[in-house]
């Protein structure tokens, strides 16, 4: 069950202004109908985790995300990033995605990511844990070795009492091919006939 939902046993939680836990607790209890895996929508970031594949050249970078990831939600998806030390353009900005819109730059030996411009459609992780269109969120990776250290760190001023300092991660760089399958199909067909509160 850990696996399947980890956002809902990890006591690392994001802080929630005091308007916002009846939303929190609404939106947990109507879970099946309301989590945007339920209703098609790609988990976005913070939610779809770290990368699964990363190319990098001297101008950009591209992270391939899996499917199937929170207990078998999402798709893959993937991002292309520029690594010329360029700010956010404000009217890009506006253009809302799931996955954000990003810049990078390099601190020492630690690639450092800069995300806005998400959509609000999105959770953070299963419970009710949503966020505003507001939100920023600060990737680290830093290389030693084999493995890679991923930190991240989610600001949204509108719903949240203070910035989310997610569990960082180790990951293990893997020298065998991986395959990343396509975007699956998905139909919402009964949204609007759920009776029930069960939770996932």
């Amino acid at each position: 069950f850990t696996f399947q939902a980890p956002m809902r046993l990890d006591p690392n939680q994001p802080i929630y202004k005091p308007e916002y836990w009846d939303k929190v607790i609404e939106l947990d209890q109507w879970t099946n109908r309301d989590d945007p895996v339920m209703t098609c929508l790609p988990l976005g970031l913070p939610r779809q985790g770290a990368p699964a594949r990363i190319f990098h050249t001297d101008r950009d970078i591209t992270m391939f995300y899996r499917g199937g990831v929170d207990g078998g939600g999402g798709y893959p998806d993937f991002r292309m990033i520029p690594l010329d030390g360029r700010p956010h353009d404000p009217q890009r900005a506006l253009q809302y995605t799931y996955m954000g819109y990003t810049v990078g730059r390099w601190e020492g030996d630690t690639l450092v990511l800069d995300s806005i411009g998400y959509t609000d459609e999105t959770w953070f992780g299963r419970g009710g844990k949503f966020h505003s269109d507001k939100m920023r969120i600060i990737e680290k990776f830093t290389r030693t070795g084999d493995l890679m250290k991923y930190e991240v760190t989610v600001e949204d001023p509108v719903v949240l009492v203070e910035p989310w300092v997610m569990n960082p991660r180790t990951l293990r760089i893997a020298n065998n091919p991986a395959i990343i399958n396509e975007r699956g199909s998905c139909y919402e067909g009964e949204r609007e006939q759920v009776s029930s509160q069960m939770r996932h």
